[in-house]
C-alpha cells in the first residue's frame, strides 16, 4: 500500500491530468457529471483534494458573491489559477457556527478587514485540500464592526502565494495528519494572525459593509448557508451510490460462495439462505429508496435555489429541513447497513481485497461532516415543530410538509385493514411520524406551560424523542418518494414490476424494524406486525431470483468497485489468490527479519535450554 505521501501524489497527478483532458474535451463544465465519473473511475475513489474547489468554493461565491466578486474570481477558479475550499469548522466549535470564534474585525481607516484566530481552539480544522492543495478559501468569520458582532459572515481569503505556493504573512497552515480514512485528502488546518484582505473580499451579495462601516443586513441571514444545504443533498446521493457499491460487492460474492451440503448432496450458493437475504435485500432495497430520495431532493433543491437567486427566500427553510434530515438519516442507515454487507462476507469481507473496508472509510464521515448527525436530526425535528405550529394555525405549508396538516386520529377501520398495498403502507407511515410529532409537541408544551420549565430544559428533556421524530419524518420521506419515483414514466413494465417488490420490502421491512413506534402509536396491531411479518419472509423468496439483477442494474464497472468479491465475471477465487500474490511481503521468499530476528532468537533459546 502507498505511504500517505504517495497516495496524495496520485490524487493530485491523476486529477490535473484529467482535468486538462476534460478542458481539451469540453467536459469541464459538467463538473457532477462526466468529470467527476472519470475522476472517480481513475482514482477508485470519490475523495480527492479538488473536491471542495468545486462543490463549495466556487458555489459559494456563485451564489453570495456580487457581480464584480463572480466576474474576478470565477474564471480564475475555472481555469485553476487559484483553487480553493471552503472553511468553516473551527478545532473547537463544528455544527454551532455560532460558537466560531474567528473574528473579521472591520478598519475603517485601511477600509480592510482583519482576520484573526483569538485562541487554540479558534484554528480552522478539517477542511479538505487546505493542507497542501489550496491557495485560497472562502472562511466564515464573525464579523465586528466598531466592537459590535454581527454573526457569521464568508470572506475570500488568498492563502499562499500564487508562483511559490508558500503561505502568506499572517497565514499559518497545514495538513492535520492521519485519520480513520481518506489518506489520499490533505483535510488541514488554518490559523490566521491579524491577516489583512480588502474590504470588498466580503461576499456581499445579500450583506454589505460600506467604507464608512455601514452594516445592511440581508432579508435573511440563513441564506448564506444555501451552499452547505447542497453539499448535504449532495451526502444524501453519495451514501446511497456508497450503499449501493457495497450491497453490489455482497450480493454478486454470495451468488458465488456456497456453504454446506443439503440432503441432496448440493452445496447450496450462501445467497440462497433466508438469513443472508435478511443482511443483503435490505441493503439492496435502502440503496435504491436512498438514491430515489436524493434524486428528488436535487430537484426541489434546484428548484428552491432559483427562487433563492430570485430573492424569494419562502422555501428556504423546507429545504434546510429536507437536506438536514435526510443527510442524517442516509449516511447512518448506509453506513450501518455497509457494514452489515462486509459481514455478510465472512473473514474475506475483513480484506481489502473485498473493496467494503474502502467503501466504508468513505461514508462513515458522512455521519459527522457538514452537520454531525443527531445535530442534523434535532435541526430538522426543530422545523417540523414550526411547521406543524403554522399547520395548527390553519397556514399553506410547502409541498413535501403538507401532510402535517392532516388530521393525526387513526381511523376504526386503518387498524383491521387485512389488505396491505402502497396507500396502506404510506398512510402507515404517515400516521406514525404525525403521531410522534403531536406527542413530542404537546409533551414540550406541558413541560413549558403547565410545569413553568424553561424552554430550553424542556428541549433537552424531549431531545431524545425530538430525533426519533426526525427520523421517523426521513424514513416517511423516502417511502413516499421511492413510490413517487415508481409513478414517474419511462419504466419498462417487467422493471417496474420488479422495483415495485423493492419498494414494499424496504416499506414491510422499516415497518418491522420500527415496530415499537407503530405500536406504541397504535398506527397498527400486533396482528398487523405480525402479517407484515410473513409478508417480509414472502417478499424475501419473490426478491431472490432477481437479486443479482437488481445490483447489476447499479452499473458500476469492476474498475470502480475495485474488488475481488464483486467481480462481475464471478472469478473471485482467482482474483483473491492474485491479490495475495501481490503483497509486498512476497517480494522476497525469505524476509530480512527471519535474518535479524527469528534466526539469532532461536539461537538463543537453544543454547538457555
Amino acid at each position: 500500500m502507498m505511504d500517505r505521501d504517495d497516495l496524495y501524489d496520485h490524487s493530485v497527478r491523476i486529477y490535473t491530468s484529467i482535468a486538462q483532458k476534460a478542458k481539451e474535451y469540453g467536459y469541464d463544465k459538467d463538473t457532477t457529471g462526466v468529470l467527476n465519473h472519470y475522476i472517480q473511475a481513475a482514482l477508485l475513489d470519490t475523495s480527492h483534494p479538488f473536491g471542495l474547489h468545486g462543490s463549495m468554493f466556487v458555489p459559494t461565491i456563485a451564489s453570495q458573491g456580487t457581480e464584480a466578486q463572480k466576474a474576478e474570481y470565477l474564471p480564475k477558479a475555472e481555469r485553476y489559477e487559484i483553487i480553493g475550499t471552503y472553511v468553516q469548522t473551527e478545532i473547537g466549535h463544528g455544527t454551532f457556527l455560532r460558537g466560531l470564534e474567528t473574528t473579521a474585525v472591520y478598519d475603517q481607516v485601511a477600509d480592510q478587514f482583519v482576520i484573526h484566530s483569538p485562541t487554540v481552539s479558534s484554528i480552522k480544522y478539517w477542511p479538505g485540500g487546505l493542507g497542501k492543495t489550496t491557495n485560497y478559501a472562502v472562511v466564515m468569520a464573525q464579523l465586528v464592526i466598531d466592537g459590535e458582532q454581527h454573526g457569521m459572515h464568508a470572506f475570500i481569503c488568498q492563502l499562499r502565494n500564487l508562483d511559490t505556493h508558500q503561505p502568506l504573512a499572517g497565514i499559518e497552515l497545514g495538513d492535520i495528519n492521519r485519520k480513520f480514512g481518506y489518506d489520499n485528502m490533505d483535510n488541514g488546518y488554518l490559523r490566521f494572525n491579524n491577516y489583512r484582505i480588502p474590504r470588498t473580499n466580503m461576499l456581499m451579495r445579500y450583506t454589505q459593509v460600506s467604507t464608512d462601516g455601514e452594516y445592511t443586513r440581508q432579508k435573511l441571514p440563513q441564506i448564506a448557508y444555501i451552499t452547505m444545504v447542497q453539499l448535504r443533498m449532495l451526502i444524501t446521493l453519495g451514501c446511497g451510490n456508497d450503499l449501493a457499491m457495497a450491497a453490489t460487492i455482497a450480493t454478486r460474492y454470495s451468488a458465488v460462495r456456497r456453504q454446506t451440503t443439503n440432503s441432496q448432496g448440493i452445496e447450496p450458493q450462501i445467497l440462497d439462505y433466508q438469513t443472508q437475504q435478511m443482511k443483503l435485500f435490505p441493503s439492496i432495497s435502502t440503496a435504491y429508496a436512498v438514491i430515489f430520495t436524493g434524486l428528488a431532493v436535487r430537484n426541489i433543491y434546484t428548484e428552491i435555489y432559483n427562487s433563492v437567486q430570485a430573492e424569494d427566500i419562502s422555501r428556504l427553510a423546507e429545504i434546510h429541513m429536507l437536506t438536514s434530515g435526510m443527510k442524517a438519516y442516509a449516511s447512518e442507515v448506509c453506513t450501518a447497513m455497509i457494514e452489515v454487507c462486509r459481514r455478510s462476507c465472512g473473514g474475506h469481507g475483513y480484506s481489502h481485497a473485498s473493496g467494503i473496508p474502502k467503501i466504508y472509510e468513505r461514508c462513515v464521515p458522512a455521519c459527522t461532516y457538514e452537520g454531525e448527525n443527531t445535530v442534523m436530526y434535532l435541526q430538522c425535528a426543530r422545523s417540523l415543530l414550526k411547521f406543524y405550529g403554522k399547520a395548527q394555525a390553519g397556514e399553506e405549508l410547502p409541498g413535501m410538509i403538507g401532510f402535517l396538516k392532516d388530521s393525526a386520529d387513526i381511523p376504526v377501520h386503518f387498524k383491521s385493514a387485512k389488505v396491505f398495498n402502497f396507500e396502506f403502507y404510506l398512510k402507515a407511515y404517515r400516521l406514525n411520524a404525525l403521531m410522534m410529532l403531536k406527542n413530542v409537541a404537546n409533551a414540550m408544551q406541558k413541560c413549558v406551560y403547565k410545569q413553568s420549565t424553561d424552554p430550553e430544559i424542556a428541549w433537552n428533556r424531549s431531545s431524545q424523542a425530538l430525533v426519533e421524530t426526525a427520523k421517523a419524518y426521513a424514513l416517511y420521506l423516502t417511502v413516499v418518494l421511492f413510490m413517487d419515483h415508481l409513478r414517474t414514466d419511462g419504466w419498462e413494465p417487467c422493471a417496474k414490476a420488479v422495483m415495485a417488490e423493492v419498494c414494499e420490502f424496504y416499506a414491510v421491512n422499516n415497518i418491522l424494524e420500527n415496530s415499537g413506534s407503530f405500536l406504541q402509536n397504535g398506527v397498527l396491531s400486533p396482528e398487523q406486525v405480525e402479517a407484515i411479518a410473513t409478508r417480509r419472509v414472502e417478499l424475501l423468496a419473490v426478491l431472490r431470483p432477481n437479486a443479482v439483477s437488481l445490483v447489476d442494474a447499479f452499473d458500476y464497472p469492476d474498475r470502480l468497485l475495485n474488488s475481488c468479491l464483486g467481480r462481475y465475471d464471478g472469478n473471485v477465487y482467482e482474483a483473491l489468490y492474485e491479490y495475495a500474490k501481490s503483497s509486498s511481503l512476497n517480494k522476497q521468499q525469505v524476509h530480512p527479519s527471519f535474518q535479524k530476528y527469528i534466526k539469532p532468537m532461536r539461537k538463543a533459546l537453544k543454547s538457555m535450554l
